[in-house]
Formats: structure tokens, C-alpha cells, sequence
């Protein structure tokens, strides 16, 4: 499973972008969140019209995770003429859409992520994150591999820490902070410490940075992503 990064950054740490990902399956994108520099970084890197099926999977409504999602409809609606398929298991991103001017005549509202042509299979997992909304991680599935991919989030779920330690999910993209908050929203990279034996860390995936921290989580044994230049 290809997964590219469009930016590795919190939202209060702009310099690296917001969060976000995507996998290309011949003609089809597959977006993970959509947040407010996600369409100017794929407008610049991808040729759009060649795409013909749009899949944006959300983790949840902050804006540095949708903010740009509006733009993305509007321009396969607009300029391409094409639908987006946006998948959320809350319909509250309907209603965060609608607000923006954005008719479902631009887009499909699905909970789950339909059958597609890449096989690609994603599992909602709820996450702690934020008191006000619910937020999502997802277990994506192709043929060959299972990956984990966390959106915000305070926590490693213990189940997904288990299915990682057996090998079920065989890596780990996970929402990673400098800084150890008595009420966090983001996960400490120290608790991941202590959840993850070091033999195993080098297949989790530090991302949503909210400092330049990525030789101290190296020198930890994990990995942190790379976003494409």
C-alpha cells in the first residue's frame, strides 16, 4: 500500500502542512482527510483531470482536517464534472458542506467506504480526540496488507495495539505530540513508548508534528513520514 503524504503538520504548526494522505490506484485517488492545504498540495503535484474517481475518507471536522474538502468538491464538480465520494461515518459532515454552499449534486455521502476497483477495504475505529465530535481512525485493507492510520488522536486504541503486536496490521500511522498536556488531545510520543516494544517501532509512523521533533522520535526507534516535495 503506496500511502504519500501531503503534509505531516499539526494545525497549530502550519510550517509543515496539514496532516493528510493519499494512494493512487490506477485512475482513482483515495484521500486520507482534506484539510486546509490538502487541495492546493494535490492541485500542484497531481494531474486531477486524469483522475476519474474521487474517494476522500474523514477522520473528523477540525479544520485542519476538512477545511479545504469544499474546494476539492467543488472543482471535480465544476471543472471536471465529476462526483466526489466523501465517506464519514457521522452525516454531520452533510450538514458541515451544506453550510459551505456545497449541494450533494457534487458529491456522494457514504458512511463506509463502498466497494471500489482498488479492493480497498476501511474500518472506522473510534478515537479519542476531542470532547465535542466524534473522531475516527481507520484499518485500510488492500490484498496484501493492513495498515492502521489514526487521524487525532490522544491514544493507541488497545485493540489496534493488539492486532499491530501480532502482526495483523502491519503498520501504524499515528498522531504523535512533543508535548506531554495533562488533558491531551494529541498522544505524547512517550506513552507510545510504552506501548509499542522498540523492536516494533521503527513500522509506526509519527505524523501531525507540532514541532520539528523528528530526531528525537528517530532516536526513539520510530519512523516519521515523509511529505513529497
Amino acid at each position: 500500500m503506496d500511502l504519500k503524504f501531503l503534509g505531516k503538520g499539526s494545525a497549530f504548526y502550519p510550517v509543515y502542512g496539514n496532516t493528510g494522505a493519499y494512494m493512487l490506484y490506477g485512475k482513482e485517488l483515495y484521500l486520507l482527510d482534506c484539510g486546509e492545504t490538502a487541495f492546493d498540495a494535490l492541485y500542484r503535484r497531481l494531474e486531477l483531470a486524469k483522475i476519474e474517481r474521487v474517494y476522500v475518507l474523514q477522520t473528523h471536522l477540525h479544520a485542519d482536517h476538512v477545511g479545504s474538502l469544499g474546494s476539492l468538491i467543488s472543482y471535480f464538480h465544476h471543472i471536471l464534472g465529476r462526483q466526489v465520494t466523501v465517506v464519514h461515518p457521522q452525516p454531520t459532515i452533510v450538514q458541515l458542506l451544506t453550510l459551505e454552499g456545497i449541494g450533494q449534486q457534487g458529491y456522494v455521502y457514504e458512511e463506509r467506504l463502498p466497494e471500489n476497483a482498488a479492493g480497498l477495504q476501511a474500518e472506522p475505529v473510534e478515537v479519542k480526540h476531542a470532547a465535542d465530535m466524534k473522531c475516527y481512525g481507520y484499518v485500510i485493507t488492500d490484498q496484501s496488507e493492513s495498515i492502521y492510520y489514526s487521524g487525532d488522536s490522544s491514544e493507541l486504541p488497545p485493540k489496534i495495539r493488539e492486532r499491530f503486536l501480532k502482526g495483523d496490521i502491519q503498520r501504524i500511522y499515528h498522531d504523535t505530540a512533543s508535548a506531554d498536556l495533562p488533558n491531551p488531545s494529541h498522544c505524547y510520543y512517550g506513552r507510545m513508548e510504552g506501548w509499542i516494544p522498540k523492536e516494533k517501532r521503527g513500522q509506526v509512523y509519527c505524523m501531525h508534528l507540532d514541532s520539528p521533533c523528528e530526531e528525537v522520535l528517530r532516536g526513539k526507534g520510530f519512523s516519521v513520514v515523509e511529505v513529497e516535495g
